[in-house]
């Protein structure tokens, strides 16, 4: 079924997100504008129908708003009430649950499979702290962005298990990292079994009832479908966007919470302040593993961590059929970003969170220096006393032109991301994604030992 075309959608994001945008009763703050065109710019650039975004500030929300349209065909405008699958984002709240399970004595992670589901393939070899950590070794039973094969039927989480937790383990528990929603499906399973209650009936009464998080449902529960939420949409190929239906069930542990923007920031506030569990499991649920190589594994139990120009950031990104999601969360700034999308086919959120980053998330002390250095090579006014003797002899008369020359028309970048760190003999090596005026950058930046930038060159990015 063809809905609209590309050239429509836009024209609809456009006047949508003009006429649509509905906010909290929550203070307006200053950059809240500049976040408004932000959104705006990214929804009609990526083709997206909708976003739905919150911002964490001091560890407080302190800013939830909703742009676009939830449906296309009838238009129904996206409020902060309309809910969007949270997809992989919902594997926070499996792990956490697990987590109050053992803070509770009902399990610990240190049990083997075997003890709640002994019928598993290794379960008498991996670990419940495994599953969660992304290294037991199942393969994945949902690799796909479409509807495949079966899975556009329903189907129970002992069916799903039965059928895909006998497959042989990929490597030996604990010796290598592989993302696999199985790992997520076995751990909501045993939840349940500890919990003697439903997975999710579990996380509503010990998670999301006490932070208020009220728009808070159930994928596979069809009386909590309302409406309302947020239909997700897929593009084949270049074609024009479709609704994109899956079988209920599929998600079961691995992705079956369907929210708010508002609600995630609701327990990203409280996961800042440290309100959620005892000290022991909130230092475990943010400690990635360290695998036999030496390297630590990405990921702790359910969130990402990545450590880069000094800053921490614990991470998770969602994609279901139809749907793109992200939540960012910065422990040290006590700030955090939730971007909810009704499409799997752009990279709309990724694009709003990083602009909204930029915006409204202080900057890491690497970040800013970066950021105030680029804005005065725009301006044609090197911070001299920044750099190295090399560098300053390298940045002549003609290349200061050349540079503000070239970046200056394109006014202050929309967003400004630190993708790539290393430190070897003493010389740290940053690489940076800005973009600005439509352009994509590439800045490569050297750092001396003794804080000096050694080079500062900016590029069109690969691709671009």
């Amino acid at each position: 079924m063809r809905l609209v075309s590309h050239r429509t959608l836009i024209a609809l994001i456009v006047v949508c997100v003009a006429s649509f945008a509905h906010g909290e009763e929550l203070a307006s703050p200053a950059w809240a504008s500049k976040v408004d065109a932000a959104v705006q710019h990214c929804l009609a650039h990526d083709e997206a129908p909708s976003a739905s975004v919150a911002i964490v500030l001091d560890g407080r929300v302190a800013y939830v708003k909703s742009y676009g349209q939830a449906h296309l065909a009838p238009a129904l405008p996206a409020t902060v009430t309309t809910r969007y699958q949270l997809a992989s984002l919902s594997k926070t709240f499996t792990a956490q649950a697990l987590l109050c399970l053992e803070q509770d004595g009902k399990l610990s992670l240190n049990d083997l499979v075997t003890r709640w589901l002994p019928g598993l393939t290794g379960a008498d070899q991996v670990k419940l702290r495994q599953l969660l950590n992304q290294t037991a070794g199942y393969p994945d039973h949902y690799p796909q962005s479409y509807p495949a094969g079966p899975r556009g039927r329903t189907v129970t989480s002992d069916q799903l298990l039965a059928e895909w937790g006998h497959h042989p383990l990929l490597f030996a528990p604990g010796s290598q990292w592989r993302y696999s929603n199985m790992n997520y499906a076995i751990a909501g399973r045993i939840a349940e079994k500890a919990a003697r209650e439903p997975l999710f009936r579990f996380m509503q009464r010990r998670i999301f009832a006490p932070l208020g998080m009220s728009n808070t449902v159930d994928l596979d529960d069809v009386k909590s479908a309302a409406a309302s939420d947020a239909i997700g949409y897929e593009r084949p190929a270049l074609g024009t966007l479709q609704p994109a239906p899956e079988g209920r069930g599929w998600s079961f542990g691995a992705g079956q919470v369907v929210s708010t923007a508002g609600d995630v920031a609701r327990w990203d506030a409280a996961f800042l302040e440290k309100k959620l569990l005892a000290p022991a499991q909130s230092e475990e649920q943010v400690t990635p593993p360290k695998l036999p190589s030496g390297a630590l594994a990405p990921y702790a139990l359910g969130l990402f961590v990545s450590k880069l120009g000094g800053r921490t950031v614990y991470s998770n990104v969602g994609q279901g059929l139809g749907f793109l999601a992200t939540n960012r969360l910065y422990p040290a700034e006590r700030a955090a970003v939730v971007v909810l999308t009704n499409t799997n086919a752009s990279a709309a959120f990724r694009h709003i969170a990083e602009a909204v980053e930029y915006i409204a998330v202080p900057a890491s002390s690497a970040d800013a220096e970066a950021r105030v250095v680029f804005l005065s090579l725009q301006r044609g006014e090197p911070q001299r006393a920044r750099f190295s003797a090399d560098f300053n002899a390298y940045l002549d008369a003609d290349r200061v032109k050349a540079y503000a020359q070239s970046l200056g028309p394109l006014g202050e970048p929309q967003s400004f991301v630190l993708r790539d760190e290393t430190v070897a003999d003493g010389l740290v090596t940053r690489t940076y994604e800005i973009i600005a005026g439509d352009r994509r950058l590439s800045a490569s930046v050297l750092v001396l030992p003794n804080g000096q930038i050694e080079q500062f060159v900016v590029q069109s990015a690969a691709g671009t």
